[in-house]
């Protein structure tokens, strides 16, 4: 296979969790803004979408080489599509089994329902995994079959076919995992020959455990397990779900996650690791450190509700730092070759930089080398403005306030966290981006919410260049996609919503006071704009 172009293989760009792209060459501040930039088409699908879309160029699929386009539902179908729109038509769609009702989980705590996190069903929530040398993308599907039976299963499908191979799908299985209670969520990992999964609780419904676990990714035999409390589920089971944000990998094929609520006692000789930062060893998952906060005790009782595990981890490019933050909206820096461990007086981390913004934090920061500035690390909190802070590689240490904000205020709601992606072309002036998803109005739990796209310039963040209300008429997302960050790629951007569409953005449109209906064409993917529409023309949606 061929890849020439810019491709995003894993949920937020890289297994450092950077979220950004360094090789976009056609969006920049100059050519971004409501008169060149807007909605170029949708995509339609069969549910909500709450996986980040993945994208490989030159693709040659019945016998016509594409920019292709993957993206998969709730409702446990996965698509295909030409990214530039020359045809709405799915060029393959699989259907990997029925999802689970959402209210399924109710049948073990009646009280505590109705379940809104995940509304109505329960399928693929985990942004998948693509390797382009098998020409594989990897996905884990939760469904429930005919005898009332539930499994989380992983499949390999091929890129070119949706076909299923290396003998899958594999049955995910434990002792101790209770799939109809556990909940596949953050993004796949693919490293080494090995794909990583992580799990979480299905809301807090009992009874539940964090777990990682590797696969080959020739063969998909299981080849280790890691369970975060196999000791005591008293506190909850310290489930790995981080907002459906990635495990990290370090260049040593370590890997890295955060953990929830739970019990801890790995201080008095035992395995639990309740709101923990882990790093695992990549061939066994074995523990190699951990950090965990000197008041974990408060921040692990259930009734608070301020654990770590709401937060996904950056680590930091040529750096063994990794940045994150959880409910109780302290920023945490932790030093992946000394962690810290646990003190009970005092955090033994690298720092902690508390108010960074409203609680919770729900997501993950971004990644940006500036030409001005130099590297940042940026954070947009709910009812908070768009902050980036400056990130020293001497010290290891960020700026203990913010380098630049935003005058814009983010939504108001529990978890309605900014979801970020920065674009550039390397550190190059002028071409910093950083788009950012979020709801437009109302709370996104229940939902389902209006959402809205933004872009601001990513050297002065008081500056918005665009953002999707500007001519609602033309851009509007739809509906929010909880937690899912844009893919912005070769000159466009690519947004999941809960409106059973991807829709996709990009440059070169015409003023927008011209209202003209739009459809895909071949040009699209030249980088220019499709032709109007006659009115005796068909219009596609």
């Amino acid at each position: 296979m061929s890849f020439g172009q810019v491709s995003v293989l894993t949920q937020h760009n890289d297994n450092s969790r950077t979220g950004q792209n360094l090789q976009e060459t056609i969006l920049s501040t100059s050519t971004v803004n409501v008169s060149h930039f807007g909605k170029l088409f949708s995509l339609p699908v069969d549910g909500n979408i709450y996986v980040q879309a993945l994208y490989v160029p030159n693709l040659t699929i019945g016998g016509t080489t594409r920019n292709v386009v993957y993206v998969a539902t709730a409702q446990n179908s996965v698509y295909a599509f030409d990214a530039d729109g020359e045809t709405a038509t799915p060029l393959w769609t699989v259907n990997l089994g029925t999802p689970v009702p959402a209210q399924d989980i109710c049948v073990t705590d009646p009280v505590e329902c109705p379940y809104t996190d995940v509304i109505p069903v329960i399928g693929i929530l985990a942004t998948p995994v693509i390797d382009p040398v098998s020409g594989t993308i990897y996905v884990v599907a939760d469904s429930k079959d005919t005898s009332a039976n539930y499994h989380f299963k992983l499949h390999a499908l091929d890129l070119i076919t949706g076909a299923e191979k290396f003998g899958g799908p594999t049955e995910i299985a434990a002792t101790g995992f209770t799939p109809l209670t556990q909940l596949n969520r953050p993004g796949l990992l693919l490293v080494s020959g090995m794909v990583y999964l992580g799990f979480g609780s299905v809301g807090d419904f009992p009874s539940w455990h964090g777990w990682v676990m590797a696969y080959d990714a020739a063969t998909l035999q299981q080849v280790a397990v890691f369970n975060s409390t196999p000791q005591n589920n008293a506190e909850g089971g310290a489930g790995i779900w981080q907002t459906g944000n990635g495990l990290v990998a370090d260049a040593s094929g370590n890997i890295y996650a955060i953990s929830s609520n739970g019990n801890f006692d790995v201080n008095t000789g035992g395995q639990d690791y309740g709101s923990a930062y882990l790093k695992l060893s990549g061939s066994t998952l074995s523990v190699l450190d951990y950090f965990i906060p000197y008041n974990q005790s408060y921040m692990n009782q259930e009734s608070n509700d301020v654990d770590l595990g709401s937060g996904g981890a950056l680590l930091i490019p040529n750096t063994t730092v990794l940045v994150g933050g959880g409910k109780d909206a302290v920023l945490r820096v932790v030093d992946t070759a000394n962690m810290g461990k646990f003190n009970s007086v005092q955090d033994s981390n690298l720092q902690d930089i508390i108010g960074a913004t409203n609680p919770p934090i729900s997501g993950s920061p971004v990644y940006w080398n500036s030409p001005n500035l130099g590297p940042l690390i940026y954070m947009w909190g709910q009812a908070d403005y768009a902050k980036a802070w400056s990130f020293n590689a001497g010290t290891s240490l960020l700026s203990t306030t913010p380098a630049m904000e935003s005058t814009l205020l983010g939504t108001a709601g529990w978890n309605d966290q900014a979801a970020l992606a920065i674009s550039a072309n390397g550190s190059t002036a002028g071409t910093g981006i950083l788009w950012a998803s979020m709801p437009f109005s109302g709370i996104s739990n229940p939902g389902p919410v209006p959402g809205i796209l933004y872009a601001l310039d990513a050297t002065n963040l008081t500056t918005e260049l665009w953002n999707s209300q500007m001519s609602a008429a033309r851009d509007s997302v739809g509906n929010y996609a909880k937690f899912v960050p844009p893919t912005v790629v070769n000159g466009k951007v690519y947004l999941s919503t809960f409106s059973n569409q991807l829709v996709v953005y990009g440059s070169n449109l015409p003023d927008s006071s011209q209202a003209i209906a739009r459809r895909p064409c071949g040009a699209c993917r030249r980088g220019s704009l499709p032709r109007a529409l006659t009115a005796t023309e068909p219009v596609v949606h």
